[in-house]
């Protein structure tokens, strides 16, 4: 029965060697997910994404304050970290169809003028990579209030990811002034 001594300064280097090439490794894959990120969630039928650095955080819809006499697309206010922000139906919004609630169903809590909002969604896919390479321009002409919102778009694996300008959406003077019906 041998013994081998361990010196602990030679393996806490073994360790640094060791983490550092998996850092550098870590990087290398990163490039490879792509040079755009973003959040994909769903509208209706629609794939959308926006990009990560628009979504604060996405939350399970919490327990809704409702307010009367307002726009039926303005849900009510929740209460995220002692912050009252209004919850918005994303689809009812764009569409004029409200949104299917499921336990798929989120809010992604965005920043606009004055504070942040809430949009609910059908569902949230996390965070999808891309080259901005495979950005493709949407052509032709769509009725629909959502493509308004679009002017690009990246398709992968047989799934059409509408890129949604959050900007756009939170500078719309419809979007800012819910009013009292």
């Amino acid at each position: 029965m041998s013994r081998q001594i361990i010196k602990p300064f030679e393996l806490l280097l073994e360790y640094e060697k060791r983490s550092v090439s998996h850092a550098l490794g870590s990087a290398e894959e990163e490039t490879d997910l792509g040079d755009w990120s973003g959040i994909g969630f769903k509208v209706g039928d629609i794939h959308l994404i926006s990009a990560v650095n628009n979504v604060n955080e996405v939350v399970i819809l919490p327990e809704l304050i409702r307010i009367p006499g307002i726009d039926p697309w303005v849900l009510g206010l929740v209460n995220i970290r002692s912050n009252l922000i209004p919850a918005i139906d994303l689809r009812l919004y764009l569409t004029g169809e409200p949104a299917k609630l499921t336990k798929h169903s989120r809010m992604l809590v965005i920043n606009q003028p004055g504070g942040q909002a809430g949009l609910v969604v059908e569902e949230v896919f996390g965070q999808r990579h891309f080259k901005q390479s495979q950005w493709e321009d949407v052509e032709g002409e769509n009725n629909s209030k959502i493509y308004s919102y679009c002017d690009k778009f990246f398709s992968h694996d047989e799934v059409v990811w509408n890129v949604f300008a959050m900007e756009q959406l939170v500078q719309d003077t419809q979007f800012q002034n819910a009013s009292i019906k």
